[in-house]
């Protein structure tokens, strides 16, 4: 009898103590703050998916292993031309990220309310590419309509740079002519630029940041594509169910010590963004 009454004793005195690590507890898990912190869909940490056109390919591979190692994050990658990944996009409403060679695509993607927001990154240029040493003598536009000559472009209804020559000398009235004399169109400018690396192509229409990873290629600039510049931006898609890890990766890209950094260092036109300048660094994990 005395060890059920010393029994009841102790739980009297224990249960108020619980009562209130229950209350506790309970207040814990209801605060919106501590909820958020073990929310994985907020976590700014989740793997993104980014489509990137092919004109970008070398400097995104390095931002994206830059990124990784600085906030072990994962970014996959899927690159093409910039109108086969704006079909995917409309397509399946997947991804989170849009990167095309001109901003001309994300125009197109906005109207299709694909995405939610777009921010500017670099400038690229339409050259001509022949290789080192210009065996063919090629100096001009007329120069390619030769007929010994072995013209390549990337498609116009399929990559940025095609888009971007086609409308520039369509202005100029010299796009069918050019049209005519070109041996092959491409899927996208780095096809372009293979051609000519190997011999199956005497010269073609290339961006010049490309140019960066084709040391065997000389770039020529003709007057008749001095229109032809592209802006490259960043959108982030509407439909993004990683939009915090997708403006995380956009803040790294655009910023001036690291992104931008990175495109000036492939050759890019990157005109310089002052409201980048306070992004944190690597150490800022929480953002």
């Amino acid at each position: 009898m005395n060890r059920i009454l010393a029994f009841l004793l102790a739980l009297t005195v224990a249960l108020p103590v619980l009562l209130v690590q229950l209350a506790r507890t309970e207040r814990h898990n209801s605060d919106p703050a501590n909820l958020a912190s073990t929310d994985t869909r907020s976590s700014p940490h989740q793997p993104i998916t980014l489509f990137c056109a092919a004109s970008n390919q070398a400097v995104v591979q390095t931002i994206v292993e830059d990124y990784r190692r600085d906030f072990n994050s994962e970014v996959y990658v899927n690159f093409g031309s910039s109108q086969s990944l704006l079909s995917q996009i409309e397509a399946t409403r997947t991804g989170d990220l849009f990167l095309p060679a001109d901003a001309s695509f994300l125009a197109a993607a906005r109207s299709k309310g694909l995405l939610s927001q777009t921010i500017p990154v670099a400038r690229m240029r339409a050259v001509l590419a022949v290789p080192s040493g210009n065996p063919k003598a090629i100096r001009s536009l007329a120069d390619c309509l030769r007929p010994q000559i072995r013209f390549v472009q990337a498609s116009p209804d399929a990559a940025g740079i095609g888009h971007l020559t086609r409308s520039a000398l369509a202005a100029l009235g010299v796009w069918d002519r050019v049209d005519r004399a070109t041996t092959a169109y491409r899927g996208n400018v780095t096809e372009v630029a293979n051609d000519i690396v190997v011999g199956s192509a005497d010269a073609g229409i290339v961006y010049d940041a490309i140019l960066n990873d084709y040391p065997d290629l000389h770039a020529i600039s003709l007057p008749e594509l001095g229109a032809a510049v592209s802006s490259v931006e960043i959108g982030i898609i509407s439909t993004s169910p990683q939009k915090r890890s997708a403006a995380r990766f956009v803040k790294y890209l655009t910023s001036e010590q690291y992104g931008r950094k990175r495109y000036r260092e492939f050759g890019f036109d990157v005109p310089r963004d002052r409201s980048a300048d306070g992004l944190s660094g690597p150490a800022d994990r929480t953002d």
